[in-house]
């Protein structure tokens, strides 16, 4: 008899039904145990109740239920209830069909605690059709309600939920797949899904939506902060291979990952892919693609791509390409660079214009770069920096012997304050390579200065190396002076640049650096700068000075006023983080000089206070003829300081008596100036110069 599973129950039902169905309106049925393959039940009665009329009621009871759940790992997980109940208000039999169009279910224990759930279902025995719907079942505080249908030859499902919490709802699939640990992890997310299931084939299809997710790893470089959105779908399963379309919507808040900050309330996300998890084979890695993906924010981005994704022990993106049609700025600037630059001096800048380009990615490794650039223009609300009209392509591959050559133009620039004109730059970029193609002109200000060559080899690594050659136009010093807050500088800064190379972390300079300054010369040779990325720079030199004009000099630092030529000489210099640490350094009237030498009161007291003399030469001053007069005339300057051990061993000219000659005067009244202090401790010399160059000129009553 098909059907056999209900043949008794259906047999006394339709005994019942005959001229003796008043003697009969109750049918118990009772077990002691039942088992199957995973399965166990206890203490179970069935009954059925002939009511008035064609009515039956129906009740099945069982003490305790055990089974056995499946895991991803391969495990079972024993589940079990007890005080299980299934009852059916409306029990109808029409024979090949038996139905329940009101039922319940009720039990104790389970993985959510317990059972309170409305049902109702219906079998035929001629098609084995089966179906079944309910509702009351309660998973992470919201209401599931669900549906089947089942035939010989397909099924299918569907579920619907409330609002379920998100930490609830992972721990209870914890229990039987493996679930990744996410920190302040909050919110809620709703489900609605169908699926239908052949021999052969699977089609689903599911909506997740949540309007107040919230996440943070522990370091907190990747969070999401009241997050709202539906992810969407269908997958199918056909012979073995599983594609899926997938539709992600983002309409508010915010997501941190790493440098890059998406606001979905500012710019609202959409994005489309199609994935294909290949046939799983064992012992062969599976492999995810992901093809016809458009991603799109209003107001920042449109791209589309492909990837190819293997699942093997640890995740792999074997291969990817994306191609970026629209990258707009300012919220390319605030989504992509903003938080990289927020604790430097660029990180509240005005960012307008847009870009685009492609990007090629094979076994987890950039190969190929494409950048272009249309009129970007950076400014920052406290003139440090600004940039106009950013125009150009940037090509890099990993493989820099096949690299295009890339080139960049700009209308105008300003670097803390130093401000430039109109360049055009092109260059080729490589793996960590980069060479300068020709020469380029920089304008600053009045000026320029002209790079010849600039190439870089292995950047970032170890063994990085540069080579460098420029020179300068004249700029005036005028202009640099009040970029750079200084004292304001008289002449032009212009000279040569040579041959500079970096190598095992020391920076060489091939030749001398030469600088016009001061209507004179200044030039550094054997400069070498040892580790300059590190924490602790060292700089090497000679550095010498010739024919600077001293009225410039003097009354640029607020020492006095000082006619007349100045060369010097500062011999094996050295500085450590930037600090002298040792030189020998000597200052002198230039030979043959046929200039009018005249020194100011002022600048005597000055001179006489670093040689030790600073008292007596004051109170001369200030006394007798020499108040009359405000300036003298002298033969020679000169002073030496060898600095050892932060300690100065001074002299002068020459010899005299005890001490030592600064300034000899010359003619009437004549005024020398003599050092005695022959050692001078070095932090303080600098102080009390310093001191000196801030100081209001010297009144003499």
């Amino acid at each position: 008899m098909r059907g056999g599973g209900y043949g008794i129950p259906v047999a006394l039902l339709l005994c019942g039904s005959s001229g003796t169905a008043s003697a009969v309106d109750r049918i118990v049925l009772e077990i002691g145990e039942l088992a199957a393959p995973h399965v166990r039940a206890r203490g179970i009665s069935a009954a059925l109740e002939l009511r008035q009329g064609s009515s039956v009621g129906a009740r099945v009871q069982a003490e305790r239920l055990d089974f056995s759940s499946p895991t991803t790992s391969g495990k079972e997980i024993p589940v079990s209830y007890s005080s299980v109940a299934l009852t059916c208000g409306a029990f109808a039999v029409t024979v090949p069909a038996i139905g329940c169009g009101s039922g319940t279910l009720a039990a104790q224990g389970g993985p959510t605690g317990g059972l309170n759930l409305t049902l109702a279902g219906a079998y035929n025995s001629t098609d084995e059709s089966a179906s079944v719907t309910g509702a009351g079942l309660l998973v992470a505080g919201a209401n599931v309600r669900f549906s089947a249908q089942t035939t010989a030859t397909s099924s299918s499902v569907s579920v619907e939920t409330g609002s379920m919490d998100i930490p609830a709802l992972l721990k209870l699939a914890s229990t039987w797949v493996a679930v990744p640990a996410v920190p302040s992890l909050t919110g809620h997310v709703a489900l609605r899904g169908t699926t239908q299931l052949q021999s052969d084939s699977l089609q689903a299809k599911f909506t997740a939506q949540t309007g107040d997710l919230n996440f943070s790893n522990e370091a907190g470089t990747i969070a999401g902060q009241a997050l709202a959105g539906v992810l969407s779908g269908t997958v199918s399963r056909v012979r073995g291979s599983l594609d899926s379309d997938i539709q992600l919507r983002g309409t508010a808040g915010q997501t941190l990952a790493g440098p890059v900050l998406l606001d979905f309330g500012a710019n609202p996300l959409e994005l489309r892919t199609h994935a294909q998890l290949g046939v799983i084979r064992p012992g062969s890695p599976a492999t995810l693609v992901f093809s016809q993906t458009r991603i799109e924010q209003r107001d920042l981005l449109q791209a589309q791509g492909e990837a190819r994704v293997t699942l093997g022990e640890s995740i792999s993106l074997s291969q990817a390409h994306a191609d970026v049609q629209r990258l707009q700025f300012p919220s390319a600037y605030r989504s992509f660079v903003q938080l990289t630059l927020a604790a430097t001096d660029f990180g509240a800048l005005n960012a307008t214009g847009s870009a685009s380009g492609s990007v090629d990615i094979a076994n987890d490794q950039p190969r190929r770069i494409d950048v272009r650039l249309e009129n970007v223009a950076l400014d920052d609300p406290g003139t440090r920096l600004s940039l106009g009209q950013l125009s150009g392509e940037v090509h890099w591959t990993a493989d820099s012997a096949h690299t295009d050559p890339s080139e960049l133009s700009w209308s105008g620039s300003s670097v803390y304050g130093l401000r430039g004109g109109a360049v055009r730059l092109r260059f080729v970029a490589g793996g960590a390579n980069f060479t300068l193609l020709g020469d380029t002109r920089l304008p600053i200000f009045d000026g320029a200065l002209i790079v010849h060559t600039l190439a870089v080899r292995r950047l970032g690594a170890p063994d990085t190396e540069l080579d460098f050659d420029a020179h300068l136009e004249p700029i005036s010093m005028p202009l640099l002076s009040a970029a750079f807050g200084w004292p304001t500088l008289s002449g032009q800064l212009a000279g040569r640049i040579p041959g500079v190379t970096y190598r095992d972390r020391v920076l060489a300079f091939g030749g001398d650096l030469s600088a016009s300054v001061f209507d004179g010369s200044i030039v550094g040779s054997r400069l070498t700068l040892s580790d300059p990325f590190g924490p602790w720079p060292r700089l090497q030199a000679d550095v010498s000075a010739r024919g600077l004009d001293l009225d410039l000099l003097t009354h640029t630092f607020s020492i006095g006023s000082i006619t007349g030529r100045l060369d010097a000489d500062i011999r094996g210099l050295e500085l450590f983080n930037w600090s002298p640490v040792a030189f020998d350094a000597r200052l002198y009237t230039s030979p043959g000089d046929r200039s009018t030498h005249l020194i100011s009161q002022k600048a005597v007291t000055r001179i006489s206070g670093i040689g030790g003399g600073g008292a007596g030469v004051a109170a001369a001053l200030q006394s007798g003829v020499l108040r009359f007069f405000k300036t003298f005339r002298y033969d020679q300057i000169g002073m030496r300081c060898e600095l050892r051990d932060e300690v100065c061993l001074m002299s002068g000219i020459e010899p005299a008596g005890s001490g030592y000659y600064l300034v000899k005067g010359r003619g009437l009244p004549r005024i020398d100036i003599i050092g005695n202090a022959g050692r001078v401790d070095w932090p303080q010399l600098v102080a009390q110069i310093a001191a000196g160059m801030h100081t209001q000129n010297v009144i003499i009553r």
